[in-house]
């Protein structure tokens, strides 16, 4: 007889992760040292936009909840979706068009495309798609040219033409560590990649904290709140088509793009742990999961080439997001009666 959905065992079940409330809380924990970040700063143009998609997004909750007459200003998921859409737009974007497109994109993302729970294509993704497809301008163009890595032969001194601003003590510890631990494996790293690290210049202010990025992915990976499959699949298949085949359209090298910048640009690492490991839209075995990333990571190889974008991990969630339910059917048909369960 054709089996159809999932086969599941009888009691006692097993609870692998934390009520879903509770990871709503720790992954907006884990933002607040963004948030700091930004107030130390003094980047108060880009705390503005955070606060008007906060805005957008409950008001979003609050029209799709009025029939129920539940108080969605307490759910704490639209509250997430508010903050990780402001990051992810540029600073300085005018608040009444922040508050729209974040209104527009929960509603269509969190509340018509599965409901809230079960959505199956990423509302902060939509958000800043809405906002970068109804104007491109507002946000940085592409940080490096295929002009630029012909010039110096690689990505990131191409982005260094463009007046690269270094922290003070970027010379000091990457002297430091060139003296230090590298040189034990032979690694020179150049100057500029600590910069990248602890404060990318960026407009946009998810790609700029990637050291406060990586700490947050370990406590989230620890507390089990997302999974490591799919963004250990993502970022290795992404790296590894960088350093192949990025500069062999432009300079004919094969095996020698720069993964490093890669990573620490375009918001790679925030993509990786923040958006990707959705559970609403990821499939749900491992094989799923890792065939998900490798997707992920070839569509943002496409779309961001060698890093840099200042979109190319949001569209790269989406076309995913719209490929993932293809997994799940897939799933449900051959992958669930070998008892793969992730």
């Amino acid at each position: 007889m054709k089996k159809t959905g999932w086969i599941v065992s009888p009691a006692p079940f097993i609870l692998t992760r934390p009520p879903v409330l509770k990871m709503t809380l720790i992954i907006a924990c884990t933002l607040i040292p963004q948030l700091c970040m930004l107030a130390f700063a003094r980047d108060y143009a880009a705390l503005l936009t955070v606060a008007s998609t906060l805005s957008g997004s409950v008001l979003a909750e609050a029209v799709y909840t009025l029939p129920t007459k539940r108080r969605a200003v307490f759910d704490a998921s639209a509250l997430l979706a508010g903050v990780l859409g402001g990051l992810l737009l540029p600073s300085g974007m005018n608040p009444a068009i922040s508050l729209i497109v974040s209104f527009v994109g929960i509603l269509i993302g969190r509340n018509l495309f599965g409901g809230t729970g079960a959505f199956w294509m990423n509302p902060v993704a939509i958000t800043v798609a809405i906002a970068y497809i109804g104007n491109s301008a507002l946000f940085p163009a592409q940080v490096v040219t295929g002009e630029g890595i012909k010039t110096v032969g690689d990505a990131f001194g191409a982005f260094k033409l463009e007046n690269f601003a270094q922290i003070p003590n970027d010379q000091a510890v990457t002297g430091a560590a060139n003296m230090g631990f590298l040189r034990l494996f032979g690694i020179k790293l150049p100057e500029g990649y600590v910069t990248l690290f602890w404060n990318a210049p960026s407009a946009i202010p998810a790609f700029r904290y990637n050291a406060i990025t990586l700490a947050a992915s370990i406590v989230l990976i620890a507390t089990n709140v997302i999974d490591w499959i799919v963004p250990l699949a993502y970022l290795a298949t992404y790296g590894l088509s960088v350093y192949c085949f990025s500069l062999m359209p432009i300079t004919g090298a094969p095996a020698s793009g720069d993964v490093l910048f890669a990573f620490l640009t375009g918001g790679t690492l925030f993509i990786a742990f923040y958006l990707l490991p959705e559970y609403s839209t990821n499939p749900r075995t491992r094989v799923g999961k890792v065939i998900s990333g490798i997707l992920a990571g070839i569509l943002a190889f496409c779309v961001a080439g060698p890093g840099g974008s200042p979109v190319g991990g949001v569209f790269t969630v989406i076309v995913v997001n719209a490929i993932n339910p293809i997994i799940e059917y897939l799933e449900n048909r051959f992958i669930a009666s070998a008892g793969d369960f992730a």
